[in-house]
């Protein structure tokens, strides 16, 4: 990311920065006690005016920043959050803790705690065969902790728990007679209409639930140089299951959000995901990008990038994200994963579209009453899309995405 540069025009760029302040207000007092989760809470504001502290320092933004962090460090100590998940648990906490302040002594419990009881859910998984996928994933599972292990990979503790969790999810990406071990059994589906579409069981695709979430930290892993038995066969593995179960359309290479069983058929009638983050083929181009990237296989990027101008290309009916703005399903998430593929391979095609959709949420009044502040789904997430998008200033806030 030291080449980070922004992807917009000048005058595109202008225009975000003054939509961001819009957006991000004025410097002013932060709360005493907010929610402690990254989604919606404090660590994803504080991160938000972090970064507006980079991108625009001496405002106020820093002490905002921290305000915010301190608030959700009060706000899970009230709720005696013990979850190491990083969107909704102590993992997001932890990142944000460690993105402010990497060496702050007074963090170091929430670092070793996240660690700890990463490692311990990572190592009960032990060889499971068909389980809900908030045990994995990236949303509330071992995956999603292990992005923030990631960063702090560096540290004893932290990369024995990434181990763990690595050694986990190679496990995971096994089979038992010819199922993946990460299926998720009817009965474990929340979803009443998925029960009925999957009676069988059902393999997610999506990146926030799905297999390309640890198939994204095990390819960051591997390319980090972060190591286990197994990981880069598994990497070359699942990418493969991956495209082998796109469901090219018009414009090309999709996926659905879901696929069934093995020799089972597909539900009639059903739909291909949004082109978002959290479902669709925006989230598993990157992760086949990251795939490519660990295995150094130009076939696997050539695809992912194919893929991404497929979803760019379909039009807003299809796409189904144009009218919402947050990272998770809307416009904001397509624009930053579009911004870091332009960043990548220098496109103009991809910088074009990051310009197109840019320019969707300075003219959109959707992006204006975003919902909620939230990172996840909210403004803050526009504006971390925005500023990305905008500046030169590297997106170091995405690692919780997998994106990078």
């Amino acid at each position: 990311m030291a080449g980070w540069t922004a992807v917009l025009p000048p005058g595109t760029a202008a225009a975000a920065l003054d939509l961001v302040t819009t957006l991000a207000g004025r410097p002013r007092s932060t709360p005493t006690c907010v929610r402690p989760d990254l989604a919606g809470g404090g660590p994803g504001l504080a991160l938000t005016y972090h970064q507006l502290d980079r991108c625009m320092p001496g405002l106020g933004w820093d002490a905002m920043a921290d305000g915010y962090l301190s608030a959700a460090v009060k706000g899970a100590e009230r709720l005696g959050t013990s979850t190491p998940a990083v969107f909704g648990g102590l993992g997001g906490l932890a990142f944000a803790a460690w993105s402010l302040s990497p060496d702050a002594p007074s963090f170091r419990s929430l670092h070793d705690g996240v660690a700890r009881e990463a490692g311990r859910r990572a190592r009960a998984l032990g060889d499971s065969h068909g389980m809900p996928v908030r045990v994995f994933d990236v949303i509330s599972g071992v995956t999603g902790t292990g992005a923030y292990l990631l960063g702090r990979r560096h540290e004893p503790a932290a990369r024995d728990a990434l181990c763990a969790v690595l050694t986990a999810l190679v496990s995971l990406c096994g089979e038992r007679a010819g199922t993946p071990h990460w299926y998720t059994p009817a009965e474990a589906l929340r979803d009443a209409r998925t029960r009925e579409e999957f009676p069988d069981g059902v393999l997610d695709c999506g990146l926030a639930h799905g297999i390309p979430g640890p198939l994204a930290l095990l390819s960051l892993a591997l390319d980090t140089g972060v190591t286990v038995p197994g990981q880069r066969e598994t990497v070359a593995r699942v990418a493969g299951w991956l495209a082998a179960h796109r469901t090219d359309d018009a414009w090309g290479p999709n996926w659905p959000g879901m696929a069934p069983l093995p020799g089972r058929p597909a539900p009639q009638g059903l739909r291909p995901a949004r082109a978002s983050w959290c479902y669709g083929s925006p989230g598993v181009a990157r992760t086949l990008w990251l795939a490519g990237t660990a295995l150094d296989d130009a076939s696997l990027r050539a695809l992912a990038v194919e893929a991404l101008k497929a979803a760019l290309r379909r039009p807003a009916a299809r796409r189904r994200v144009d009218g919402t703005p947050g990272l998770c399903h809307g416009v904001a998430g397509l624009l930053h994963i579009t911004s870091r593929f332009a960043s990548d391979t220098g496109d103009p095609e991809l910088a074009r579209a990051a310009t197109a959709l840019a320019g969707q949420l300075l003219t959109s009044p959707v992006a204006l009453s975003a919902e909620g502040p939230g990172y996840l789904e909210g403004a803050a997430g526009v504006v971390l899309a925005l500023l990305a998008a905008a500046t030169d200033v590297a997106p170091t806030w995405d690692r919780p995405l997998l994106l990078a």
